[in-house]
């Protein structure tokens, strides 16, 4: 499991760890430096880096970074903004200067970077708070040009031009990096609004502070954690073991969603999967999702007929989770159905076209605390009665305040998917653009919903936590669709080669 800071945090946690234990400050930066050497001889063997240096820590991180390049047998080449560091950064600049095998230039508006095989962004660390300009902006003009003719970058504890905290850019002027090298934890705007598609591969340094010490916000699980959860099925287990799962989704025109559900879940390894299906959709279904049981709904001109709301409420009775929403449309014959999941004794998944009735329902929130929601940023604008653009500047609000609307756990999903109960927050890293592709959602759902039907003796409850379930949810849809892409391309996945890439292990694409 990986872990997250707000640079406000990690800022009050170094000023703590040195006082308390009289750790120098420059011992911690010769520690960050060691990750960005390492990274640069991942790139390059004893090549040339030149390194973008600011008049901040960040800068000193770099000078101490050039120092350890030199050190290797590399060629290290210093453009610095200026001469003016202080404290930490002074020392590691004066240490760098006396390298003869180091060469320097000061920054202006007619530097042009020299060839070289990795630059590292040391510009501006994660307390800047405004836009990037003068020979800084530049510099990094100058960075985003040779990445363009493919010289990978290296960004120092997070790219220079990016808010720490809300992960915005905070100009038109950002590093775009290859790798950020960050340290102790991941800075938490690497991983919200802009953060993604400027930190690249994100590598996390450690530099002396204890793991204990940390009061983290928000956690990043790793395939090695699926472990934890997902026990070996035992050699006397039966179907009932592994979650009896109720699906009421799909309408006209949108069977597909159902069946992409229900797939979803029997592959991730729901034992007995039953469709609340519409009486039209019944050959479609029991076509596409063979192994699923389909509970008929009663028709007539398309519309649902009264005792529809029978057969389901006989069905969620012994349902050990179910979902609803994907591809429902928003038919006011399906409100019934919705008010009987709504009471429902087991955990369910809302999505989709659930999540839109639900936010035109006044008296049907705040749902059970076991459940699971998982809006896309128009679905939660709706709930929360806001612009789209409103949910995705903030994210982390957004999340909060669909917890305390809905009263349950919350996923929200985006290029980094953030889960929370109002307890825990997860972060999901694994994901790929593969997934940015109709279906892609109701998967995710079939994934929830069997992962909370499952029995887990070791658990209080007797099953997965809600919170667990959608963030390890979250973890195996990522995964499942980055070995999609390898097989497939990026461009070319569909939502069923994402479920014929389920796993429950930590096996990892490749």
């Amino acid at each position: 499991m990986l872990f997250t800071i707000t640079p406000a945090e990690m800022k009050a946690l170094e000023t703590r760890f040195m006082a308390e234990n009289d750790v120098p400050g420059a011992l911690l930066m010769e520690h960050a430096a060691q990750g960005v050497a390492d990274a640069i001889a991942r790139r390059t063997d004893r090549g040339t880096a030149v390194f973008l240096c600011g008049p901040g820590n960040n800068g000193g991180d770099g000078y101490a970074a050039a120092r350890l390049w030199s050190a290797r047998g590399g060629t290290s080449h210093v453009i610095e903004l200026s001469q003016s560091a202080q404290g930490d950064a002074l020392l590691n600049r004066r240490l760098a200067l006396l390298d003869p095998r180091i060469t320097f230039e000061e920054a202006d508006f007619n530097t042009v970077l020299p060839p070289c095989d990795v630059i590292v962004d040391a510009l501006f660390g994660t307390g800047l708070s405004r836009a990037v300009g003068g020979a800084a902006a530049h510099l990094i003009h100058g960075a985003l040009d040779a990445k363009l003719c493919s010289t990978p970058v290296i960004a120092v504890d997070i790219p220079s031009g990016l808010c720490g905290t809300t992960g915005h850019a905070l100009g038109s002027m950002v590093i775009r990096a290859d790798e950020t090298v960050t340290f102790h934890d991941i800075k938490q705007g690497l991983l919200l609004a802009d953060g993604p598609d400027y930190a690249g591969e994100i590598t996390v340094q450690p530099i002396l502070i204890p793991r204990e010490l940390s009061d983290d916000e928000m956690l990043i699980l790793e395939s090695s954690d699926l472990e934890k959860w997902i026990a070996p099925r035992a050699p006397v287990c039966h179907k009932g073991d592994f979650g009896r799962i109720a699906i009421f989704c799909g309408s006209r025109g949108m069977a597909g969603a159902a069946a992409l559900c229900a797939n979803a879940a029997m592959r991730t390894g729901a034992g007995l999967t039953t469709i609340l299906c519409r009486e039209s959709l019944l050959p479609i279904l029991q076509t596409l999702a063979p192994a699923a049981m389909c509970a008929v709904l009663p028709e007539r001109d398309g519309q649902l007929l009264p005792e529809a709301a029978e057969v389901a409420r006989r069905v969620l009775a012994r349902s050990d989770a179910a979902c609803i929403g994907c591809g429902l449309g928003q038919s006011s014959d399906a409100m019934p159905l919705l008010r009987l999941f709504a009471r429902a004794e087991c955990p369910v998944v809302w999505d989709a076209d659930a999540l839109n009735l639900l936010a035109k329902t006044d008296d049907l929130l705040p749902l059970k605390e076991c459940d699971v929601i998982t809006p896309h940023p128009g679905e939660a604008a709706r709930l929360l009665d806001c612009t789209c653009d409103e949910v995705t500047s903030d994210a982390r609000s957004a999340l909060e305040r669909l917890h305390e609307l809905c009263g349950c756990t919350v996923l929200l999903k985006g290029a980094r998917s953030l889960v929370t109960d109002g307890m825990d927050t997860y972060c999901n890293m694994y994901t790929t653009p593969a997934l940015a592709k109709g279906g892609s959602g109701d998967v995710l759902t079939g994934i929830i919903t069997a992962l909370l039907g499952r029995q887990l003796p070791q658990c209080s409850q007797g099953r997965m936590p809600s919170v667990h379930a959608a963030a390890y949810g979250a973890l195996i849809h990522g995964l499942a669709g980055r070995r999609a892409a390898k097989r497939r391309g990026v461009d070319s996945v569909l939502p069923t080669d994402v479920i014929d890439c389920i796993r429950l292990d930590a096996k990892e694409p490749g």
